[in-house]
């Protein structure tokens, strides 16, 4: 364990919340869908833009690029549509076009600030531009609970896209080099904590992490012990009930008790691809890189699902994103759904899996010879995941006027009471009234 010194500076180390410049773009007044979509002309495309932070990172910028590519070399050219692609690495770029007047079209939306996005930079929700038919009609054979992410007081204001939840990656030597099966991973978090202890005795090395600023995971640590994060009607957070304080105990046990890595989410992650971590909770999106760098260390990599308190079954929440979209004309709504179409249908996340990859929310993919199934074949580790969305629940789309404030509280109030000496129940109590109080 690090000394007071490095617990403080971790401290600070909280999630960035993303922040809202006031664009002043009242939402849009309640439509009515069309029966029909407009007629696009091959001859004269009509131009749409996406804004997407895939763009922006190097391991997946190529894959979306193929995926943007493949479209306007086929269904866009034969319907005539052009995507053009604007990498947005903070989730900013597209709040700061929006306020110029510039066109925006779809956005690669994360799920915390959607509820900001509806109410004031215009997004609009599928039933209210697409043609009810169509829409059920390419909702088929995605996973219903993928369906549920994106939605608000019952209308879809953003369709899953890239997607993840979360598995407990596992260094394959560490867990021999201290005397454990791989292929019989821990299930429990009392598991866990046994196995990393293990790990810490017999190779020096930490047994296990959780990034403390990873706040989507730790909304699914509170659901697995039957606490609550947001209530069903979104008026008020409840995370400080005595479920969730249990949860968050349990963590800060782990964190203090010798065997528990030290870092924020992106210096655990460099910790595991060194080789230096026996288990390591997080998105499904880094199997590829954690892939290479066992490959490259000479270590195997294996996983396990989500744990579970006791015989409760856990309940994982989702990471990734959203296909949020704001066309302004009957030709846009036309040619946005072209494209939405394509990205969430079989060839799309085809490409999105094996090229970003992010989990398909077509699960039948995985057992199509034509589409992903010898990839999962030969990455078994995304059955874990595939398996997972069959109980999985929504991260928390925050209430739209303070998003940013209550991802920064909340975010801030479980660093401090995992890391920190300070009183669990207290910390988050104080933190729990405190949003409230604004939500009133």
């Amino acid at each position: 364990m690090e000394g007071k010194n490095r617990k403080a500076g971790l401290l600070l180390t909280l999630v960035a919340a993303i922040g809202l410049s006031g664009c002043g773009v009242a939402a849009s007044p309640e439509s009515k869908a069309p029966e029909k979509l407009a007629l696009l002309d091959p001859s004269k495309p009509t131009k749409i833009t996406f804004y997407s932070y895939s763009l922006a990172y190097p391991t997946m910028k190529a894959g979306m690029e193929q995926l943007i590519q493949e479209f306007n070399d086929t269904v866009g050219k034969q319907k005539g549509v052009v995507v053009e692609g604007v990498p947005d690495a903070t989730l900013q770029q597209f709040k700061a076009d929006i306020s110029a007047g510039k066109p925006v079209d779809i956005v690669q939306h994360g799920f915390s600030t959607l509820d900001t996005s509806r109410k004031t930079l215009g997004f609009k929700a599928y039933e209210d531009v697409f043609p009810k038919e169509e829409l059920d009609a390419h909702f088929k054979g995605i996973s219903p609970n993928a369906l549920e992410l994106g939605k608000i007081d019952g209308k879809m204001y953003g369709l899953a896209f890239t997607f993840s939840t979360p598995i407990v990656f596992m260094n394959g030597k560490l867990f021999k080099d201290a005397g454990l099966d791989p292929t019989k991973p821990p299930q429990t978090w009392e598991q866990i904590k046994a196995a990393s202890l293990k790990i810490k005795a017999a190779t020096g090395k930490a047994g296990f992490a959780l990034g403390p600023n990873n706040g989507w995971v730790t909304e699914g640590l509170i659901l697995s012990n039957g606490g609550e994060v947001l209530t069903k009607d979104r008026k008020k957070v409840a995370f400080a009930g005595p479920q969730s304080v249990k949860a968050i105990e349990m963590w800060k046990d782990l964190y203090q008790n010798g065997a528990h890595a030290v870092g924020n989410d992106s210096e655990l992650t460099e910790q595991f691809m060194a080789g230096n971590l026996g288990m390591f909770i997080t998105s499904t999106a880094l199997h590829s890189g954690f892939k290479k760098a066992s490959e490259t260390g000479g270590w195997e990599l294996y996983g396990a699902a989500f744990p579970q308190f006791g015989d409760k079954p856990s309940v994982p929440v989702n990471s990734g994103s959203m296909l949020a979209v704001r066309p302004d004309s009957p030709t846009k709504n036309a040619a946005v759904w072209e494209f939405v179409k394509f990205v969430t249908g079989d060839r799309g996340y085809t490409i999105i899996t094996t090229k970003v990859g992010y989990l398909p929310l077509r699960t039948g993919l995985a057992d199509d010879p034509n589409y992903l199934k010898p990839f999962v074949d030969q990455n078994p580790l995304y059955k874990i995941n595939l398996e997972q969305l069959k109980r999985i629940q929504p991260v928390a789309i925050w209430p739209g006027d303070y998003a940013t404030e209550i991802t920064t509280a909340f975010s801030d109030a479980i660093v401090k009471s995992v890391i920190s000496n300070e009183d669990v129940g207290k910390t988050l109590t104080k933190a729990q009234d405190e949003i409230n109080a604004m939500l009133k």
